[in-house]
């Protein structure tokens, strides 16, 4: 294990309040299985409701209250630009005291040269626009980038952990809540030694 690896494994542990065996550590190459251990340690590996998700949704469309939203709504749909996306973060910081991820669009450019390509710091970014993904998405990943408010023991359900893991995740290798995901490899999409 590399140092950045040993702190996110500290971190975890922190957090959880649960030491993981080196050996266990070794068998973890997942942020999905890091989680599915630890709901395991905790006896909380079937239970899937969280009333943490719950709130932070009905906080969300409290924000987006002027229109119809539903969870499959497209973010596209309800953040046009930049500037709705700055006041929906100063409204949604004003009414719940959480943060909502930053949605920006990616710009993946082309490296210029074989060089640069071959040693691309950009090797854990998705691509992928945040604002073709759903309101469900943006729930999941504002419990997960507030983890450090809302997901603290005695966790109460799988999902809980997944997020505070993902959060952890995020805050650990500097990749945004919005690109880890339960199936990422620590080391070979987030780029963790």
């Amino acid at each position: 294990m590399g140092l950045d690896t040993v702190e996110l494994v500290v971190n975890i542990e922190k957090h959880f309040g649960l030491e993981i065996p080196d050996p266990v550590c070794e068998q973890l190459s997942t942020v999905g299985d890091v989680a599915k251990w630890l709901g395991q340690q905790l006896g909380i590996a079937n239970l899937r409701h969280s009333s943490v998700r719950e709130k932070v949704a009905v906080q969300l469309q409290q924000l987006f209250s002027s229109r119809s939203v539903g969870e499959e709504t497209q973010l596209l749909e309800l953040i046009k630009d930049h500037e709705s996306q700055l006041t929906y973060h100063r409204l949604f910081a004003e009414t719940s005291g959480l943060k909502l991820p930053t949605l920006d669009v990616p710009k993946v450019e082309p490296p210029s040269s074989w060089l640069s390509r071959l040693f691309d710091t950009k090797l854990f970014a998705s691509g992928i626009n945040p604002l073709n993904r759903t309101v469900a998405d943006l729930i999941d990943w504002t419990v997960a980038l507030n983890y450090k408010h809302l997901l603290l023991p005695p966790f109460q359900s799988q999902y809980d952990v997944e997020q505070a893991v993902i959060g952890i995740t995020s805050d650990s290798s500097g990749v945004e809540v919005s690109d880890v995901m339960l199936r990422s490899s620590f080391t070979n999409d987030l780029g963790l030694d």
